[in-house]
């Protein structure tokens, strides 16, 4: 065998390194090694993934049993894997990316293989959908459209009681029922979804909190919802902002400035626009319309205070980024979220986001679902 004195190393499972997925195009749930050597690319698998591995990597990828290349390479250590697969195809220098298990760089270096952390993405082409994944986003991104629809369900098929909370089928309506409902039914379409944010109230004027308890008339109810695909582990990514019945005058004003933004900004999108610009867009915009962004006199951050969207693919959060310190120019294959948001803790928080993809003349929104924040 010809040997190779450098390769591109990942050992890592399916959820817990999208590099792993995107270079193989192999889900899998137990761990695996990927690797680049000479030109060719490989995945290590156990025989128990072997025949479904052979069936599902992407074209030209070679696969190999584990234990074939420990028995060129004896080892007691199950560890020692990547030692092995140094010694059998040559290698001394791999590249690997930052959350390479230190035990595996160990066990390498102990091998006299010397380890490298890559220097940014390991896989930068990322950032660039393919027209598969564009159809794998598309299709995570109606099932979630889907779960926001069964949540504004829940809120106009409910009375409101004498306390002011809401009552489903005679029961009060609270946001661990909504969130338990709509998790349990993406189980049902194939699709995982742990922490998805329904919450009322103060807690909506917390972005990242998922929210508990009754959920209150003329409170905003922020549904943030974002589920994983169990079959190829694309993320859909989408938020609204219900009332029940009508919100007050600072509430409803906050939604028009919400709203306004996020159309205002899909409007402008196209390749070529600097990320950084339409976050100042925002941040200026929402300024302008007297909205204080800062901290208030409770010591709540209060105002605008998060980026206006992130990518997403087989990570819920990816490059590119709208932030202020982000120069890059948005390119044709960028699917990237919209999600403009204002949080006063006193009101409560307004969010709405989309998800769209940015195409060669502008963009397309892969949500249709209005945006309305008032129901009856």
């Amino acid at each position: 065998m010809e040997k190779n004195t450098t390769g591109r190393l990942i050992a890592a499972t399916a959820t817990e390194s999208a590099d792993i997925v995107y270079g193989s195009g192999f889900f899998a749930p137990d761990e695996y090694i990927y690797a680049e050597i000479g030109g060719e690319k490989y995945v290590f698998v156990s025989v128990l993934e072997l025949a479904r591995a052979r069936q599902e990597v992407r074209p030209g990828i070679n696969v190999v049993d584990s234990a074939e290349v420990l028995r060129k390479a004896p080892t007691d250590c199950k560890r020692c894997l990547v030692a092995a697969i140094s010694r059998v195809y040559g290698v001394t220098h791999w590249q690997v990316p930052e959350r390479f298990p230190l035990i595996y760089a160990k066990k390498l270096h102990a091998a006299g293989v010397s380890v490298e952390i890559s220097d940014g993405s390991f896989f930068p082409e990322r950032a660039i959908k393919r027209p598969d994944e564009i159809e794998k986003l598309r299709a995570a991104e109606a099932v979630t459209q889907e779960a926001q629809l069964q949540v504004r369900d829940f809120i106009a098929e409910s009375t409101v009681n004498s306390q002011g909370f809401l009552e489903w089928h005679g029961k009060v309506l609270t946001c661990e029922f909504i969130r338990s409902e709509v998790e349990a039914e993406f189980k049902r379409k194939s699709y995982s979804s742990v922490g998805a944010i329904i919450a009322c109230g103060p807690d909506s004027a917390l972005p990242h909190c998922i929210g508990s308890g009754p959920v209150k008339a003329g409170a905003p109810l922020v549904s943030d919802i974002f589920p994983r695909s169990d079959v190829n582990g694309y993320w859909g990514d989408m938020t609204r902002t219900f009332v029940k019945g009508k919100a007050s005058k600072r509430l409803f004003e906050m939604y028009k400035a919400v709203r306004y933004v996020n159309e205002a900004v899909e409007a402008q999108l196209k390749p070529g626009i600097p990320c950084s610009l339409m976050q100042d867009f925002c941040i200026k915009t929402l300024a302008e319309a007297g909205f204080k962004t800062g901290v208030d006199d409770e010591g709540y951050p209060c105002g605008y205070f998060h980026g206006l969207g992130h990518s997403v693919g087989l990570e819920i959060h990816e490059q590119p980024r709208f932030s202020a310190r982000n120069f890059e120019l948005l390119q044709p294959g960028n699917v990237i979220t919209v999600e403009p948001g204002l949080y006063y803790h006193d009101i409560g928080g307004v969010r709405i986001e989309d998800l769209v993809l940015i195409t060669e003349t502008g963009m397309e929104n892969f949500c249709n679902m209005p945006k309305d924040i008032e129901v009856p």
